[in-house]
């Protein structure tokens, strides 16, 4: 299974995602993205509401797992979705970024897949051939 912007990682029990992007900002809002639309799909959610996001790390695998907790906490604690993301790294991998999206709505929104976690295992950050790309693994 693939989508447009990102691919399904199987591995046993849990579910990934990889993603590609010209630049390290794209990937982390893909990879958002991804999480958000394996989890109730994206078309499904709209922008009424933003949130701010801040994440710091020593390693962009660390910043990747750490942005992807952070977003799952806002869904666990707000039920907060997001739509849309715009994401800013600075040189000392500190992720800084906006989420437009909404509030959980049970009536509009069907849940495809729960998160227990975002695992470090196989968490990878890398540039080769003229891409970034970054791949994660959910518990579920």
């Amino acid at each position: 299974m693939e989508k447009a912007f990102y691919e399904i990682v199987d591995h046993t029990a849990d579910v990934g995602i990889r993603v590609h992007g010209r630049d390290l900002p794209e990937v982390f809002e893909k990879a958002a993205l991804a999480f958000y639309d394996l989890m109730v799909g994206l078309d499904a959610v709209e922008r009424r509401q933003s949130r701010e996001v801040s994440v710091e790390a020593q390693a962009l695998d660390e910043v990747l797992v750490q942005w992807l907790d952070e977003l799952l906490y806002l869904f666990e604690v707000e039920g907060f979705l997001g739509k849309a993301v715009r994401v800013a790294l600075s040189p000392s991998w500190r992720l800084t970024a906006t989420v437009d999206g909404e509030t959980f709505d049970p009536d509009r929104h069907r849940v495809k897949l729960l998160y227990k976690a975002v695992t470090y295992h196989k968490a990878s950050v890398a540039f080769a051939h003229g891409l970034w790309s970054a791949q994660v693994i959910f518990d579920i």
